[in-house]
């Protein structure tokens, strides 16, 4: 199984060691691609949406038409960690290949929230824009545990 995280970001995670270290604990048949794409030189004579069209272009040249795209996004579905791993099943069982967005400080164009196959939210709460790869890390991982019957998740 192939799972992606693409991130558009101004600077690298700060939390890069606390994600591969979730990542590393997932077994070897799942592999977690991340990606950071650079925002968009922002400057007075653009407008968010050409930031938005540069950066959507940016991530698609990384998708194929195969994949599941979920954009995280604040007005996303929420689900809970229990639906959330019988996600992860499904797609281990039908071979999808999940690939989740991450937009930058103006989030994601229209268009890659119109293609998207799912839409998803954290949290009602606000977080800072690096700890959303953390926060799927875990969870990733937490589900996988749910799978596999491991103690890790305790409800």
């Amino acid at each position: 199984m192939k799972i992606k995280i693409i991130t558009v970001t101004s600077k690298k995670n700060q939390y890069k060691n606390e994600i591969d270290r979730y990542l590393k604990m997932l077994p070897s048949f799942m592999k977690v691609d991340q990606l950071e794409l650079p925002i968009s030189k922002r400057s007075k004579q653009k407008v968010v949406d050409q930031n938005l069209e540069e950066e959507c272009n940016k991530i698609l040249s990384h998708i194929n038409s195969s994949d599941f795209l979920i954009t995280m996004d604040e007005k996303g579905n929420q689900i809970d960690t229990i639906q959330f791993s019988k996600w992860l099943k499904r797609w281990m069982d039908e071979g999808i290949q999940p690939v989740f967005l991450v937009g930058g400080p103006d989030g994601l164009a229209q268009k890659l929230k119109d293609k998207a196959n799912a839409s998803l939210s954290l949290s009602s709460l606000t977080y800072a824009h690096s700890m959303v790869p953390l926060i799927l890390a875990e969870q990733l991982y937490r589900a996988w545990s749910i799978i596999d019957n491991q103690p890790y998740h305790r409800p």
